[in-house]
């Protein structure tokens, strides 16, 4: 049995290498893109509930109500 080298099979092996790479990078994309919406949803969620606290268990934590937006947004 003789090896021969074959053009064909060489350019299979850099299309699969690249597919491999591209879906390696969409899968990291999609996953990126899937923890920044849970941060953000998790954000919003958290601004809701202490923006809807009442003022003595706000002063309780230590903050007014005029401070919520800035502690959330410049951190």
């Amino acid at each position: 049995m003789e090896l021969v080298y074959n053009y064909h099979s060489k350019f299979r092996v850099k299309a699969t290498y690249i597919v491999k790479a591209l879906f390696k990078s969409l899968v990291n994309f999609f996953s990126d893109l899937g923890a920044s919406i849970a941060k953000a949803q998790q954000l919003r969620a958290d601004f809701w509930m202490i923006n809807n606290m009442s003022d003595k268990a706000l002063k309780d934590i230590g903050i007014t109500r005029g401070e919520i937006k800035e502690r959330f947004h410049n951190k």
